[in-house]
């Protein structure tokens, strides 16, 4: 076993707090350093409390079109690293990945494609968005259709290997290691009825049910608004993109639009229920933080950590068939039980354990290299 500290490069281009994959990004870089392992990263975008800790190698990202960034970030991040070279490198981005030792599949373009949730509206600019997705998404078939062997791919989901191996074919190494759970914190009985009068006010007396997926197509906030047409129990709070000042005239003064979202523990604790309706969502975050902040969760077939609140009895399916606010009173009234099971989702795929898994991860790859060391996977 060597006894030197080996090297790991972390490659996205914000590992921060700024989005989802970044968040992953950003607790990979902290499990590593933890354990040992000496960081670098390959970012545009890094969180104040690693500048310290990481050598940060800047990365460029010219500011174009997402479709000119897309194509052209393979380059960037090749003249990012330069000469160096590291015992591990471990890549968020498909431009990267033929050089990594491991990847990290977050998202798949065809699939988004298939289920007609790329942009869909009519006019000039949404066709040019549209026509900017359709060249990334032969950019990325391009990419998975000429996979490099050696890398080992990580899926965030059972969903997504599924997808991608009938795409592309499985990849000769690979595994699901799906996204870590934050640890519980429940709020009280007068938290939440301090978030309710924050967010919602007063007026409104039924159940309310949280949303924070903006004005996606593929995020499905059309399948919500259709549901609750015409309903008078279920009070919408809908936030994220694009969706300040944004209304419905089918649900009256029964919605609420509060566009992105600061405090968003406060707005899990105003809702009784918090829905994910994504028409393909490979594992948001967004399921796990709302779970552990004691708001019930439901979802629908579209999301890939379905399995992990069903396996755990931490939430509740919806088909778009069903009465939505049926399902969201089941729900509100089963909190209690499915705030168990949330605890033991936290548990199941926590950042401790799923930490570990990312440590043994990194010590195969020393170990095909012909290299290893311990490792810490705490306790």
């Amino acid at each position: 076993m060597s006894n030197t500290q080996p090297t790991l490069c972390l490659i996205h281009e914000a590992i921060s707090n700024d989005s989802a994959i970044a968040k992953v990004a950003l607790l990979h870089a902290r499990t590593a350093l933890d354990a040992g392992w000496k960081v670098s990263v390959v970012a545009q975008r890094l969180d104040e409390s690693l500048r310290e800790r990481v050598e940060w190698l800047k990365l460029h990202v010219p500011r174009r079109s997402f479709f000119y960034k897309w194509v052209t970030a393979g380059h960037f991040i090749r003249k990012a690293l330069g000469e160096r070279r590291f015992d591990v490198i471990h890549s968020h981005q498909p431009q990267a990945a033929a050089l990594a030792d491991v990847f990290h599949c977050h998202f798949l373009t065809r699939v988004a494609y298939e289920r007609k949730c790329l942009e869909m509206r009519s006019g000039l600019r949404p066709k040019m968005i549209r026509l900017q997705q359709q060249g990334v998404l032969y950019a990325e078939d391009r990419c998975y259709r000429r996979w490099n062997p050696a890398t080992h791919m990580i899926f965030c989901s059972d969903l997504l290997r599924t997808e991608f191996s009938r795409l592309y074919g499985p990849p000769p190494s690979q595994e699901v290691m799906v996204n870590a759970c934050p640890p519980v914190k429940f709020p009280s009985a007068e938290q939440r009825a301090a978030a309710r009068r924050h967010w919602v006010g007063e007026d409104f007396k039924g159940l309310v049910l949280g949303y924070l997926g903006g004005l996606q197509e593929r995020k499905g906030f059309k399948r919500i608004l259709s549901a609750l047409a015409g309903k008078s129990d279920v009070f919408l709070l809908m936030g994220g993109q694009f969706t300040q000042g944004f209304s419905d005239p089918a649900l009256g003064g029964r919605m609420k639009a509060v566009g992105l979202v600061d405090d968003v523990p406060g707005f899990f604790a105003a809702s009784d229920a918090f829905i994910v309706p994504s028409l393909f969502d490979p594992c948001p975050l967004v399921v796990f933080e709302a779970a552990s902040r004691g708001t019930p969760v439901i979802a629908t077939n579209g999301v890939g950590n379905l399995h992990e609140l069903l396996e755990h009895d931490a939430g509740l399916l919806w088909r778009p068939e069903d009465d939505l606010t049926k399902v969201v009173a089941a729900a509100a009234a089963r909190r209690e039980e499915l705030n168990a099971g949330a605890r033991r989702m936290a548990e199941a795929v926590s950042e401790r354990r799923q930490g570990g898994r990312l440590l043994e991860v990194y010590d195969e790859a020393l170990k095909r290299k012909g290299q290893s060391r311990a490792i810490a996977v705490g306790n």
